[in-house]
């Protein structure tokens, strides 16, 4: 798979290099009928959302990179060798297109779904639950692919998927919570989530821990909020923590182009006080990490600016990472090798940093620079 990007990145790169290189890729567009408002752009290796437009922009004009290949300049392009003495990858062939073509189309629903949680202008607490779910859908539908390489990337990816959603002990609540909360999903969407998710009995053990929740936040707010008795609330309680086994079905909200905030707007005098719920919960955000950062695969940097530590300990954190994501069982030899880069580190902010170090007679404290 990463063949098949080199080389169409590669060829994007030939044709946006020079304006003759352009200009004769215009022709060859009008040679083999090809009409896109698209444009070819140049991606950044490290950020996966620039990848996958740039692949995306890309499809739409195989026909006219094939026909590019009667043409001995842009063949020349990948045959000649560089200054470090390698060759290009490229141009891409059939193979490379049906694999980015594969790519393109299982990268597209993380693409849409971080947009969905990088938003800032509109509810995402309430989306949450229900796109974790389709990415779990998305990759078991993907598991099955013929395609070799997806098949291996995406095992890859369900390693990094459990890691994170496989220990409900360590999930927070309250996602589910606001998923209940939105009229479109209910109780019921939650429950064949979790079925959907987890075995038969953790699943069970998830739906009675979510609706306790739910019944101590209305009593909870039921106390604090001043609003006459009002059965619809009742109603609105009771449907979020009984029927479990889901004997009854939810009368849910359809609506294609649904506010929820403008929902809970229209109809808060009618449920007082899960409308106060409501009201804290969804103001949540589900995500603020940047939308760049979450494609980017260059990791986070280090400098003077954004940290006080010192260059050896920024280079042991790096080599410690480095040792605890490897192949082999590294833990052992890390334990091995962290008191002698301590040790080293250590002595050496001793020495640099001699306004930091208080000798109280036979002991020395050194004062420990910040950490992230």
């Amino acid at each position: 798979m990463s063949y098949a990007i080199s080389s169409i990145r590669n060829a994007v790169r030939y044709v946006r290099s020079l304006p003759a290189r352009l200009k004769r890729f215009k022709e060859a567009c009008k040679d083999v009928n090809v009409e896109s408002k698209a444009l070819l752009c140049l991606d950044v290796v490290t950020r996966w959302n620039s990848t996958y437009m740039m692949l995306e922009a890309a499809l739409k004009f195989k026909k006219a990179f094939r026909y590019l290949e009667g043409d001995a300049n842009y063949t020349k392009y990948f045959e000649e060798e560089r200054v470090n003495g390698e060759k290009v990858d490229g141009p891409p062939d059939n193979t490379d297109w049906t694999n980015a073509e594969v790519f393109v189309k299982f990268l597209k629903a993380f693409y849409e779904l971080t947009l969905k949680f990088s938003g800032s202008l509109y509810v995402t607490s309430n989306l949450f639950f229900q796109e974790i779910l389709e990415v779990q859908v998305e990759l078991n539908d993907m598991k099955s692919s013929t395609n070799e390489l997806m098949s291996k990337m995406v095992g890859s990816m369900q390693l990094k998927f459990d890691k994170y959603w496989g220990n409900v002990e360590k999930i927070n609540l309250l996602q589910y919570i606001a998923s209940i909360l939105d009229p479109r999903f209910k109780l019921d969407a939650v429950h064949n989530s979790f079925r959907y998710l987890y075995d038969p009995i953790l699943a069970e053990k998830m739906i009675k821990k979510v609706e306790n929740m739910m019944t101590t936040f209305y009593a909870f707010y039921k106390g604090t909020v001043m609003t006459p008795s009002s059965s619809n609330d009742q109603q609105a309680s009771q449907s979020v923590t009984s029927n479990a086994s889901g004997n009854r079905k939810e009368k849910l909200v359809e609506d294609t182009n649904f506010d929820i905030l403008d929902w809970w707007q229209r109809n808060g005098n009618k449920y007082p006080i899960v409308s106060h719920i409501a009201r804290d919960v969804l103001a949540v955000q589900m995500s603020t990490v940047a939308f760049e950062s979450a494609f980017s695969t260059g990791g986070r940097i280090l400098d003077p600016f954004r940290s006080s530590l010192s260059p050896k300990m920024v280079e042991a954190l790096i080599c410690s990472k480095n040792w605890l994501t490897c192949e082999y069982d590294a833990p052992i030899v890390l334990r091995q090798y962290m008191d002698k880069i301590e040790g080293l580190v250590t002595s050496e902010q001793v020495e640099s940093e001699e306004s930091c170090v208080t000798n109280t007679g036979t002991e020395t404290t050194v004062a420990t620079p910040s950490t992230l």
